[in-house]
C-alpha cells in the first residue's frame, strides 16, 4: 500500500492546526485570536475571561492590542480589571525618647506615640550605618511599667556594599498602648539610631497566580552568594513576586530578584529577605519578596548566604497579577479574543469608567479556548519595514553606479600637459 498520500494528508493536518478561519477584513492585521467559551445568556450581562500566560508573549506591552469582538466582527468593549492590591501608610506622631547601651546586650530606645488610644502596628529605624544586622524586641505599655512583648527577634538590616538596602521597618500585632520600647540586640556596641517613626499600615492583599517556570542553579556568583535562574519563554506575565520554599529549620538571608529580557544584561527588580526564626507560636517567618511589576523573560535569585553554608532545600516560584477582561455579553452572540498587532494603540472604552467593583466581582466567568492563526493575517508594518532589503540592495546599486561612473569619469578625462 502507497503510504505517500497519507502522510502528505498527515502534515496537511498538522500544518493546519492552529490555524482559524481567516478573521473579517477590519482585524486581519490580528494575527492570534482565542474563542471565547461562556455559558449562553438569556439577558445581557457581565462576562469575564482571565488572560492566560503565554498571551503576554504575543501581545504588545501592556496588552494594547487585546481585542474582543462577536460573531458578526463588531468589536465590544472591555475592561481590564487587575487585583494588585494596595499599602497603605498613616503615620503617627511620635518622639523617641531615652536611649540607652548595656554591654553584651543590647540598645534600649524608648518611643513615645502621641495621642489618645492611636492604633499602631509598625515601626521604622532611622540610622545612617550602612552594613549591618540586628534583631529587635517590641514592647508595648500602658504605664511604662508593665511592658507586654508584641515582637520578640524581628531582623532588620542595611547591607550597601552588596547593593541591598534591606529593612528597617519591623511590624507587630496592632496595639494602642502609648509607649514603646526597642531592644536592639547587639552587644557588641550602642546601636546608631538617628529616630525611629510609627505608623499604622494596612494592606489589602494582591491576588496572584504561581508562573509556570523551574527555578535552576544559575552560573556561579560571587563568593557568599548562591544564584538562580530562570526562563519564562512566552509566559511573560508582569512578575511581581518570588514566593520560597525552605527546608532548613532556621535561616535569614537577604535576597537580590533580576530580571532580564534577553538573559545577558540584567537589571535589580527588587530586593528583600527570606527568614524563619524561632519555633512554634514565636516563630517568625517571611517567605517571598515583592516588588513592583516587571515584564521580562528570565529571572535570577541571588541568595546572600555570606559565610554561611547555602540554604537547604530551597525552592522558589514566580508569581503575577492575573489580567481579566470584562465585557458585556449579549443573548445568543459568540465572542474571540484577538491579539498580536504590533501596531495597535490601546483603546479607550466608557466600560472602564462606569463599571464598578460589585457589578466586575459578579461578572460570569468565561474560559478561553485554543490559540488560532489568522489565515489571512497582513503584517500591519509599513510596506518599507517589511521590505527593507529592497531599500538596501537599492542603495547597494546606487553606490555601484556611482562608482562605476566615477571610474569612467577618471578613465576619460584628458591627462595633465607634461
Amino acid at each position: 500500500m502507497n503510504r505517500a498520500p497519507i502522510m502528505i494528508v498527515g502534515l496537511l493536518g498538522l500544518l493546519a492546526l492552529g490555524a482559524a478561519a481567516p478573521l473579517p477584513e477590519d482585524w486581519r492585521h490580528w494575527r492570534y485570536a482565542r474563542p471565547i467559551d461562556l455559558p449562553a445568556a438569556d439577558a445581557p450581562r457581565l462576562a469575564a475571561v482571565t488572560v492566560p500566560p503565554p498571551v503576554y508573549g504575543r501581545t504588545r506591552e501592556g496588552l494594547a492590542d487585546l481585542r474582543v469582538i462577536d460573531d458578526r466582527g463588531a468589536e465590544v468593549p472591555y475592561l481590564i480589571d487587575a487585583r494588585r492590591g494596595e499599602t497603605r501608610r498613616t503615620w503617627r506622631q511620635s518622639r523617641t525618647l531615652e536611649t540607652s547601651f548595656l554591654p553584651g546586650s543590647h540598645t534600649q530606645v524608648f518611643v513615645d506615640v502621641a495621642g489618645n488610644a492611636v492604633t499602631h502596628n509598625a515601626i521604622r529605624l532611622r540610622t545612617g550605618e550602612r552594613n549591618w544586622f540586628a534583631y529587635v524586641e517590641v514592647a508595648v505599655s500602658d504605664d511604662t511599667k508593665t511592658w507586654r512583648i508584641l515582637r520578640e527577634r524581628a531582623p532588620v538590616y542595611r547591607f550597601e556594599r552588596d547593593g541591598l538596602e534591606g529593612n528597617q521597618m519591623i511590624h507587630y500585632p496592632e496595639s494602642r498602648s502609648p509607649h514603646l520600647r526597642l531592644w536592639i540586640l547587639d552587644g557588641d556596641k550602642r546601636f546608631p539610631l538617628g529616630g525611629a517613626d510609627v505608623l499604622l499600615e494596612t494592606k489589602v492583599e494582591a491576588q496572584r497566580v504561581a508562573l509556570p517556570a523551574r527555578f535552576e542553579p544559575g552560573p556561579r556568583g560571587e563568593k557568599g552568594q548562591s544564584l538562580w535562574q530562570a526562563d519564562l519563554g512566552e509566559n511573560l506575565a508582569p512578575v511581581s513576586e518570588v514566593r520560597f520554599d525552605v527546608a532548613q529549620a532556621e535561616f535569614h538571608r537577604p535576597v537580590r530578584v533580576s530580571a532580564s529580557v534577553g538573559g545577558k544584561t540584567w537589571e535589580t527588580a527588587g530586593s528583600g529577605q527570606i527568614c524563619r526564626i524561632g519555633s512554634g507560636e514565636t516563630q517568625d517567618e517571611c517567605l517571598k519578596v515583592t516588588f513592583p511589576e516587571r515584564q521580562a523573560r528570565f529571572w535570577r535569585v541571588a541568595i546572600f548566604d555570606r559565610d554561611d553554608a547555602p540554604l537547604e532545600g530551597v525552592a522558589m516560584t514566580l508569581y503575577a497579577t492575573p489580567r481579566h477582561l470584562v465585557f458585556r455579553q449579549e443573548p445568543g452572540r459568540t465572542y474571540r479574543l484577538l491579539y498580536g498587532q504590533s501596531r495597535a494603540k490601546a483603546p479607550s472604552y466608557e466600560i472602564a469608567r462606569i463599571t464598578r467593583g460589585p457589578a466586575v466581582d459578579a461578572a460570569k466567568r468565561g474560559t478561553l479556548g485554543p490559540e488560532e492563526t489568522n489565515a489571512a493575517w497582513l503584517d500591519p508594518s509599513p510596506w518599507t519595514e517589511r521590505h527593507a532589503w529592497v531599500l538596501w540592495a537599492a542603495a547597494a546599486l546606487a553606490i555601484a553606479a556611482l562608482g562605476f561612473l566615477a571610474v569612467q569619469s577618471l578613465r576619460e578625462s584628458p591627462r595633465g600637459a607634461a
